[in-house]
Parts: structure tokens; sequence; C-alpha cells
């Protein structure tokens, strides 16, 4: 059967891989103390299960799984951009602002040092359609992921729909904003 990487399968596998990276262990040292085989480890690190269609899409609660979930894409993401109208969620920690941009409505304050604020302009006319606040944490290995905050849970999606719309977004908030 092919293995096709889910999402919660490539966040388990980004967390296993750090902190087996911490201890100072190779794939095969961990495959010998755990009594695996180093396929399996190197399975699990790329985030492949046994699924031909694997679920783009991870709804959790708000508490220790999204927490989790959004420390992993802050620790690991290349790229983190923000569009936060009035402020950046406060779950989003572990940022520096090499990486991460956020783009607030102008007038919004935003006290954190780690981000590069980017202020867009009142009546600059925006994607249509695009009025909830996201996060895109750009991955090495695999798709973007886009998180959307709601006030009862937290949703991290790869769909192709959701990236094609995240990307057009920042990309008129770059042009919005440069000018």
């Amino acid at each position: 059967m092919d293995h096709k990487p889910t999402l919660r399968g490539r966040l388990l596998g980004l967390e296993l891989r750090r902190v087996r990276e911490a201890a100072g262990l190779t794939v095969a040292e961990l495959a010998s103390r755990t009594e695996q085989s180093a396929q399996r480890i190197q399975r699990l690190e790329d985030g492949s299960a046994a699924s031909p269609t694997p679920d783009p899409t991870l709804w959790c609660a708000w508490g220790a799984e999204a927490s989790s979930v959004i420390n992993v894409l802050c620790r690991t993401a290349t790229r983190i951009d923000v569009f936060a109208p009035l402020g950046l969620h406060p779950s989003l920690g572990q940022l520096d602002a090499d990486r991460c941009t956020a783009y607030v409505l102008e007038g919004t304050a935003v006290d954190r040092a780690d981000v590069t604020v980017r202020v867009i302009p009142r009546g600059a006319e925006l994607c249509p359609g695009i009025t909830h606040p996201l996060t895109r944490f750009a991955l090495a290995d695999g798709p973007a992921v886009v998180f959307y905050a709601y006030v009862h849970r937290a949703l991290f999606t790869e769909e192709p729909d959701h990236l094609r719309s995240a990307d057009q977004l920042f990309e008129r908030l770059t042009d919005v904003t440069r000018a």
C-alpha cells in the first residue's frame, strides 16, 4: 500500500524527530532502543500512514492538543505569515522577526519584538471573502499548514483550496503594505 503523510502524522513526526535529535540519537539508535525497525522510525518521522487518502484537516478543542500543534508549527516552520487585523493570537509563541510577519490593521497595537509587523492601511481592499484571522506556516517538508483560531476550536489544514486562498491573501497583503 502506498503510504501518504497525514497532517497529524506529519506533526507527530516533526516532534519525534526533534526529541530524537535533542537526545543525540540517530534513527538506528532509536530503533534499537525501542525495538522497532529503522524504517518504521523513519516512516513515523516522515508522517507516513497506511492511508491512500490522508485527512488534510485537524480540528482541536482549545487545550493541550491545540497548544502542542501550535508549538510544533511555531518551532519548525521555515516561514510564518499571520493575518491578524486586530492583533496576534496569544497562542503564537517561539517566533522570530526573521521568519514571522504579522499583518495588522492601521491603529492596532502589537507589543512584540519577535515578529515583523506590517500595517494594513485603512480602506485597503483585501481578497474577497477573507475576513477571519489566519496563520500560514510554511514547512520544509511537505505543504504549508493554515491555522484558523475559532472561539472554541482550532482548525489546522493543508487542503489545497485553503492554501491557495492563504497564498493569495499574503501576496495581496505584501503588495498593500509595501505601498
